[in-house]
């Protein structure tokens, strides 16, 4: 049996077509949506509030009552990387405990949360909520997922970084046990550099902040440095679900709460039920909403086998690039290499262009250097 953890759009219509679906299919179950509200105290989360469906607790109470007619379930997401302290206050454990209070008179009981504080908030809190370690958590070995089981979660999603490393997933599922989820279209760069302070700022960021789209322009940029790049992206083609399996992972998760509105959920999730896909596989894991205006066709198809090496040959991949080769050699067989490069190149210049932080650095460089000059020829000559 596979179970599959999808972004809530909060749609009743969309509800009923997940029900279709369930109905459909005797072996696979969407036995959960996720998300939070965006009107309140604590907003803080995974991402930043006005790319989220907008929802406040009165209308999510409504939206819960239908899931639960449909028998699917809903995962509140209380998963920012950073509460700034918040949650080591007298105030903000009383808020948090207040949310929770609010959360479990609406009917929830599954939420997901993203540091060992949060688990044992929710622990203590006095609510039968079951717990999900988030992906933020970053488990990444046997050892990390254990902590989590004897802390009281339930149910883990482990690192992206680790999605291609299945010896140690393999060991994960035999030290927790099989409710450990798996995110399938994870379109960060593996080991990317700047993940954690991406984490850190969707947890800061409001609305009124003055630069916001840094991190997002740095990964559109470090994708487009090299049309290789696009193979070394943590997703999960849906050919490649039964690897899963086989080491024994049951939860598939879905991301994409920031373009669920503009995406097509059950159209990508008929795929990876199907577990065969013939497309741009870059449609498939942003959920048919594109991620920037120059997204890659990467012939699905073609990468039949690319992921079976990292089955069959555990640590084959060292993660030294430059002395493999292995990803070009797919790339070139499932990308139009020149058109890639065209598009890279445009991409590179429309987010140098236009990078906000770039721009406000430089002025204020300059400023700088106008300063010193200055102050270089101001003399006293008495």
């Amino acid at each position: 049996m596979k179970y599959f953890s999808i972004p809530a759009d909060f749609k009743k219509s969309t509800i009923d077509r997940l029900y279709e679906l369930n109905n459909t299919y005797e072996d696979i179950k969407i036995i959960e949506t996720y998300g939070q509200v965006t009107v309140g105290k604590i907003l803080n989360s995974g991402r930043i509030m006005d790319v989220l469906p907008q929802i406040n607790m009165a209308e999510l109470k409504k939206y819960i009552e239908y899931c639960r007619k449909k028998n699917i379930e809903f995962s509140y997401t209380l998963n920012p990387a950073c509460f700034g302290n918040y949650e080591f206050s007298e105030e903000g454990i009383k808020s948090i405990l207040d949310l929770l209070n609010q959360l479990a008179t609406i009917g929830i009981t599954n939420i997901t949360v993203s540091s060992p504080s949060l688990v044992e908030i929710v622990r203590e809190s006095g609510f039968d909520f079951e717990i999900k370690a988030s992906a933020i958590c970053e488990i990444v070995s046997p050892n990390k997922a254990n902590f989590y089981k004897k802390i009281g979660a339930e149910r883990i999603v482990v690192d992206p970084d680790i999605t291609r490393d299945f010896e140690k997933l393999k060991h994960i599922c035999e030290v927790y046990g099989d409710k450990v989820e798996i995110i399938i279209n994870n379109v960060c760069m593996h080991n990317c550099p700047y993940k954690m302070f991406h984490y850190n700022h969707e947890a800061h960021c409001t609305n009124d902040q003055d630069i916001k789209d840094f991190f997002f322009n740095r990964c559109s940029m470090q994708k487009a440095s090299d049309t290789a790049n696009l193979l070394k992206l943590n997703w999960i083609r849906p050919e490649d679900i039964k690897l899963y399996e086989e080491v024994g992972i049951r939860y598939f998760k879905i991301q994409g709460r920031q373009n669920v509105l503009t995406g097509d959920i059950v159209k990508t999730l008929e795929y990876y039920f199907n577990e065969s896909y013939d497309g741009n596989l870059f449609d498939l894991i942003t959920i048919f909403s594109p991620y920037n205006s120059y997204q890659t066709y990467i012939d699905n198809k073609k990468l039949d086998g690319f992921v079976e090496r990292f089955f069959r040959e555990p640590g084959f991949c060292k993660e030294v690039c430059s002395k493999c080769g292995y990803c070009n050699r797919y790339a070139k067989m499932a990308i139009d290499v020149e058109e890639s490069r065209e598009l890279n190149r445009k991409c590179l210049e429309f987010y140098s262009e236009y990078d906000k932080f770039s721009k406000v650095l430089k002025q204020n460089t300059f400023k700088h250097e106008q300063q010193t000059l200055s102050n270089e020829l101001e003399f006293d000559f008495d």
